[in-house]
């Protein structure tokens, strides 16, 4: 008997699930509550972890003809510009991890999977729908007049700010980290004088970092600057002035702070979900930003969600289509996967904006390693294959 599976939310880790399960014989309904797929946000670093999922999510070769590839992973001081370490990507990422490490916009690959939808004959998308229930039978009745059908699985993708996350007693609620996010783009040769700009480059300092690479077929550089701050609106396309920021990167190597000030940045702030919790009731399910939204110093918050969504379509085949087998065995596998990838976060975000004898430390520990001991040290997180799923009962 085929599933009926509803998606809410048509961002990358909805239309993600829509793709997986619907390989899987399910009939997948995507809502959306915006009235069109946006060219919002900018760059996604993808790392290996992730692109070796792409078979499954069914764009690999699409993907393949659009990521960048950037050599190297570079990180160095943003006070002086003195490379702290380099971790080997390109060819060697293929190599090591079997899969490539790239970088696209964030626009392209949400694109890509909705071309994907539109031509997957068991997923169909609506756009400019929004429900408003206070719980999941009442979601559920009200689904079922858009489907013809009742859901089997109901899937929360709709975010930080997640209404599916309501229908969890004790669910986390989203919290300001402390930190605000600055994101704009620029013609390669605004950052000629830095030398960088074919790489993944991470400059840090005390309190702030700045990070660039490479937009593929755009022909553009993307930059991230991470900065203490003050919550502003809930969007992600606050105008902001680079005045503001330049004044931020107080104590940055001159090179930097006149890369930026040209730049025409937007900003918005951090919020995160730091108490996962993907079981919202007894057919939902929470993936991505609705189950534990991160911070971006581990560069892999689209990452868990794709994750999330290619592990979820495992799951399904593993519990034979039971769905309540299907989300203990998820929950299972996930849980202890998010908490160990938002602990790198958290050291990361310790490590980039370290002081005093802290920094001092960092850059001794970076002088000691060599890009071989870099890069295994990112082994568990680049090799990990979300699909893999033990539980076969």
């Amino acid at each position: 008997m085929q599933s009926n599976i509803a998606v809410i939310g048509g961002g990358i880790a909805g239309l993600c699930a829509a793709l997986t399960l619907a390989q899987c014989g399910c009939r997948v309904e995507i809502f959306e509550s915006s009235d069109a797929l946006d060219d919002v946000g900018a760059g996604l670093q993808l790392s290996p972890n992730v692109t070796r999922l792409m078979n499954r999510i069914g764009i690999a070769e699409e993907l393949d003809n659009m990521l960048a590839e950037p050599p190297h992973l570079s990180i160095s001081s943003g006070t002086d510009l003195k490379t702290l370490g380099t971790i080997p990507m390109g060819a060697e990422a293929r190599r090591r991890w079997h899969a490539p490490y790239g970088v696209i916009h964030r626009a392209d690959l949400q694109a890509l999977l909705a071309e994907a939808v539109h031509t997957q004959p068991l997923c169909r998308l609506h756009l400019g729908r929004t429900f408003t229930a206070a719980s999941e039978h009442e979601l559920s009745q009200m689904l079922r007049d858009e489907m013809d059908a009742e859901p089997d699985l109901i899937i929360g993708a709709d975010g930080v700010w997640s209404s599916m996350r309501e229908f969890a007693p004790g669910a986390g609620k989203a919290t300001f980290s402390g930190s605000i996010a600055w994101r704009g783009t620029a013609k390669p040769d605004a950052f000629e004088p830095l030398k960088c700009a074919e790489n993944v480059n991470a400059f840090l300092a005390p309190n702030t970092h700045l990070v660039t690479y490479p937009l593929g077929q755009r022909g553009l550089v993307n930059a991230v600057a991470v900065t203490p701050g003050r919550p502003t609106a809930r969007t992600w396309a606050t105008a902001a002035e680079s005045r503001q920021l330049v004044e931020l990167f107080s104590g940055w190597d001159a090179r930097v702070t006149s890369a930026l000030e040209p730049i025409l940045w937007q900003c918005w702030p951090l919020f995160e979900v730091r108490k996962t919790c993907f079981r919202a009731a007894t057919k939902t399910v929470l993936i991505g930003d609705a189950a534990h939204a991160m911070t971006p110093h581990a560069a892999q918050g689209a990452a868990m969600a794709i994750e999330d969504a290619c592990a979820l379509a495992a799951c399904f085949e593993a519990a034979d289509a039971r769905i309540e087998r299907m989300l203990e065995i998820f929950e299972a596998l996930r849980t202890n996967r998010i908490a160990r990838v938002r602990r790198r976060g958290d050291f990361n975000k310790f490590a980039y904006h370290a002081k005093g004898p802290f920094r001092l430390g960092r850059d001794i520990v970076f002088a000691m390693s060599s890009p071989e001991q870099l890069a295994a040290s990112l082994d568990w997180l680049y090799g990990h294959d979300a699909t893999v799923v033990q539980d076969r009962r």
